[in-house]
C-alpha cells in the first residue's frame, strides 16, 4: 500500500481543493487525508463534503481530531483530519 496523500486546507476557496483532491484520486491513489488547521476547519469539512456530494461512491472512512502546539508558543491549535477513500479506483502498484 502506498502512503496516504494529504490535501492541506488553507484559505481558498473550497471548490480549489477539490479539485486537488480529484487530481490526487486520478494520479492512482485510492485513499487521501484532508487536513485543516484551527479556522480553517470547517473548510476542510466543507471540502469532504463535496466530494462525497458529487463523487458517487466517495466514502468518509475515518474523522481524526487532533491536536499541535504552535512553534515558539504555547499555543495550542485543533486539527482535522478526514480521511477519504474512492472505492471505485485500484491502488496503483509502486
Amino acid at each position: 500500500m502506498s502512503s496516504e496523500a494529504i490535501v492541506i486546507v488553507g484559505r481558498k476557496k473550497p471548490w480549489n481543493y477539490v479539485t486537488a483532491c480529484i487530481t490526487v484520486f486520478n494520479s492512482g491513489n485510492k485513499t487521501l487525508i484532508i487536513r485543516g488547521r484551527g479556522e480553517n476547519i470547517s473548510r476542510a469539512v466543507d471540502v469532504a463534503n463535496l466530494l462525497r456530494r458529487n463523487i458517487a461512491g466517495m466514502q468518509i472512512i475515518e474523522v481524526r481530531i487532533l491536536e499541535e502546539s504552535e512553534e515558539g508558543t504555547s499555543r495550542i491549535i485543533p486539527v482535522i483530519e478526514i480521511v477519504v477513500e474512492n472505492p471505485h479506483l485500484k491502488e496503483a502498484k509502486q
